[in-house]
């Protein structure tokens, strides 16, 4: 493989998963050009830090939005000309699509012109955009198995969902050690989750007392809002003289997530298919509250998964008022034995060399193009 095209766009759990399969090609094909087509996301800045070349398509969401989502997508239509011209130039010997409405139309112009094509679907329930690209592309990756049979079985292969390669490595490190250790990490994804941030900050106060050290990750947009909040708690607690030995620190974006595993005994998340890979992958014990607008759900199927496992409890955003999330924590870390548990369960639902897999069955798809003449 000589040239390579990935394409994905919108959220973290997209791209992250695109980036590391990419990662993976280029130590297994070293020269390997490599570039990533997206939309105006947040793709553009993560695909350039990671060293990718960056291709901005327009990209609008088209399924579902009735007269407003068919116009936008006859203006949209004007990226598969634009695809179609770039892979003419460019001659990659394949594209790859991660999801996401910005990889549709660059999939499709790929089937176009002749170019072998595959697709990953991360979540339980497939979204409309890789529905319809499953019965366009060669091949198609799955995070969790088929069981509704969405995809042609004769084309689908189980990978489990790509993580970075810091996290993936995270699996064979062995469980952390230290019984007085009492962190939680709470994570919303790369654009956060004001709902848990909220159950979370009006839960500080008792957790705080109880000696837990706290870190949010509040996704950029919640931010200012969660840091003065917490600054409200702490004054509170000084006043009261209230100086337990609980700590508390919040970031919009942790740049370095493997750290952030290492250092948590519990995470409380949101259950996207990328957070919970990189969640069984560093071993750890969670607290899920889905998403519950996610496209068909999925979140919660996502984190039935889990729970069904032992590997996490999850509690539904309606039931997520501080006193329970507070006395959930609490009670698990009166347990360490369950955590311990759970963190054991949580590795074996791990698939640690899902960006491996993946790329060995790209590049087999790609050699197997070259071989034939470049026909598919």
């Amino acid at each position: 493989m000589k040239r390579l095209v990935i394409t994905t766009g919108g959220t973290g759990g997209h791209i992250f998963p695109a980036l590391a399969v990419a990662q993976a090609l280029l130590v297994m094909h070293p020269g390997l050009e490599v570039a990533f087509v997206g939309g105006h996301g947040p793709e553009a800045v993560l695909a350039r830090k990671a060293g990718l070349r960056f291709v901005a398509l327009p990209a609008k969401g088209v399924f579902g939005r009735g007269l407003r989502g068919f116009a936008e997508g006859v203006l949209s239509t004007r990226a598969i000309v634009m695809a179609m011209g770039f892979y003419r130039s460019f001659r990659p010997d394949l594209v790859a699509g991660f999801g996401g409405y910005a990889s549709f139309f660059p999939v499709l112009a790929a089937r176009l012109v002749g170019v072998p094509t595959a697709l990953h679907e991360q979540n339980s329930v497939p979204g409309v955009t890789n529905k319809l690209l499953g019965k366009l592309v060669t091949r198609i990756f799955v995070t969790y198995p088929d069981e509704a049979g969405v995809f042609p079985a004769r084309k689908t292969v189980l990978t489990g969902n790509p993580v970075r390669h810091d996290i993936a490595a995270m699996w064979q490190a062995p469980a952390k050690d230290d019984a007085a250790s009492r962190n939680v990490l709470v994570l919303g994804g790369s654009q956060g989750a004001q709902a848990i941030n909220t159950a979370v900050l009006a839960a500080l106060p008792g957790l705080l007392d109880a000696g837990l050290r706290v870190t949010i990750q509040t996704g950029r947009a919640d931010f200012e809002r969660v840091a003065e909040a917490a600054g409200e708690v702490a004054e509170a607690r000084h006043a009261a003289g209230r100086a337990a030995p609980g700590e508390l620190v919040v970031e919009n974006f942790i740049e370095d997530m493997a750290a952030a595993y290492a250092w948590a005994d519990l995470i409380i998340a949101r259950s996207g298919a990328s957070t919970l890979a990189e969640v069984t992958s560093a071993k750890k014990p969670a607290i899920l509250a889905p998403f519950p607008y996610a496209t068909h759900d999925h979140q919660t199927v996502n984190a039935s998964f889990m729970a069904r496992a032992g590997a996490a409890v999850v509690i539904d955003q309606k039931r997520l008022d501080p006193a329970s999330l507070a006395s959930l924590v609490l009670e698990l870390f009166a347990h360490p034995d369950r955590l311990a548990a759970m963190a054991q369960a949580a590795g074996k639902l791990a698939a640690p060399k899902a960006a491996e897999t993946i790329a060995r069955e790209l590049s087999a798809l790609a050699a197997s193009r070259i071989q034939d003449g470049g026909r598919t």
